[in-house]
């Protein structure tokens, strides 16, 4: 075996195994020493590393776990001996109907099966699965899968190979075997805990996700931010709705929103909620240039309009209705933070300059403009702008100035 602080030395930054360590039992290393790590990409690295150390023959591990993610079925963590990390791959929707995974072994392991072995070493061993073929060509010599079984009777799937010429011993085996319950318990910890981020994340954003996971969970807690705000909405959804059958109206409403949040994403922005056919979406102004933040959310609102043209495109190619849509932006200061019922909490903004915002795009509606912006948004962007004169807004007492970017044309343009 080898341990000590020259292997430590060896071992990849930010692995939470020490000299100490490295002369446990894998087990105990698990329940005692692995609460630190916060990824199942880390534990794998710095478990796999322990048996190496402890003279396990590893040449490659994998583990797949399923997950509840919208556009994931499951992750797969892949370790090598090669490697300094390992890699982490989502495993999409729908794999499960794909022939890969219909000749895999993992619908053998989730039917049941105790486990898998094939000695690769074996000429008269059975390349049944064609992964096989692949890590035999690799050098392994062994190859065993084996079920991790998750405290509500779920199964997920970890496998292990070795290149040890006379593959795994029969000791060997039985550690692994031994490593699986507490192995499978910690795995679901991590995951409960990266399945509560990733849908928090989706269903609230990014920012006021993490607020919810840091405590910011009671009703009519808040705080002042000063933000560039986005208000869209979809033009003549209601006529479409009576005309178009649901399947379609769906599939519009995920053209149109997938197209604004990559731009409002990409430009620093956070979507907080989406409002039947329209969303809200703020830019928080930090403490640097407060110019470039209110640019950006101008900026992702073109770029929203050019994106829209190019699917309208498509969508006229398919004999799709096309989409058209109104957006009001402005600036000023919001309450970020939970408002709601006992019971049920929403993680919002509210506040005068929202209220605009959401005028304003109604009033571009009324003009046929697909971008309207306030004169305080006009004045702290750096982007050219054009007048649109004073406007009337419903609740306030004075027309408000309001303003265009040049070079926006409708998105069916």
């Amino acid at each position: 075996m080898h341990r000590g602080a020259d292997l430590v030395d060896q071992l990849p930054a930010g692995s939470s195994l020490t000299e100490e360590s490295l002369a446990l039992a894998p087990e105990r290393w698990l329940l005692e020493h692995s609460g630190g790590i916060l990824s199942m990409r880390a534990l794998m690295r710095d478990l796999c590393n322990l048996l190496v150390a402890q003279g396990m023959p590893l040449q490659r591990a994998s583990c797949f776990i399923r997950t509840l993610h919208p556009q994931a079925s499951g992750r797969t963590v892949i370790w090598r001996n090669t490697m300094r990390d390992p890699e982490e791959l989502m495993v999409l929707h729908g794999i499960e109907e794909s022939e890969s995974f219909k000749a895999s072994p993992l619908p053998v392991i989730f039917n049941g099966a105790g486990a898998i072995r094939r000695r690769l070493a074996d000429p008269a061993v059975p390349l049944d699965y064609p992964v096989l073929a692949d890590l035999k060509e690799q050098g392994a010599t062994d190859y065993v899968a084996m079920p991790l079984k998750f405290s509500d009777g779920e199964i997920h799937f970890i496998t292990w190979t070795t290149d040890a010429p006379d593959g795994f011993s029969t000791e060997q085996l039985s550690i692994l075997d031994g490593l699986l319950p507490v192995l499978a318990l910690r795995i679901e910890i991590l995951e409960r805990q990266k399945l509560t981020e990733e849908l928090l994340q989706v269903y609230l954003g990014h920012n006021a996700g993490r607020r919810v996971l840091n405590g910011a969970i009671r009703r009519g807690s808040s705080e002042t931010i000063r933000a560039a705000i986005l208000y869209a909405d979809v033009r003549g959804f209601t006529a479409a709705s009576d005309a178009l059958p649901g399947i379609e109206i769906i599939s519009l409403l995920n053209d149109y929103f997938e197209i604004m949040s990559q731009p409002i994403e990409e430009r620093g922005g956070e979507i907080l909620k989406f409002i039947g056919d329209g969303l809200l979406a703020i830019f928080p102004l930090g403490s640097g240039d407060a110019a470039e933040d209110a640019d950006a959310a101008l900026k992702a609102a073109m770029e929203a309009q050019t994106l829209l043209r190019g699917r309208n495109a498509i969508r006229k190619k398919y004999g799709k209705p096309v989409i058209e849509h109104a957006l009001g932006l402005h600036v000023g200061d919001v309450s970020y933070g939970n408002i709601g019922s006992p019971t049920r909490l929403d993680f919002t903004v509210i506040g005068p300059a929202v209220n605009l915002a959401s005028r304003l795009q109604g009033l571009a509606k009324e003009l046929g403009h697909p971008i309207i912006a306030s004169g305080l948004i006009a004045s702290m962007a750096k982007l050219p702008v054009k007048p649109l004169g004073r406007h009337p807004i419903r609740g306030l007492r004075d027309p408000v100035e309001i303003f265009a970017p040049y070079g926006v044309e409708t998105a069916t343009a």
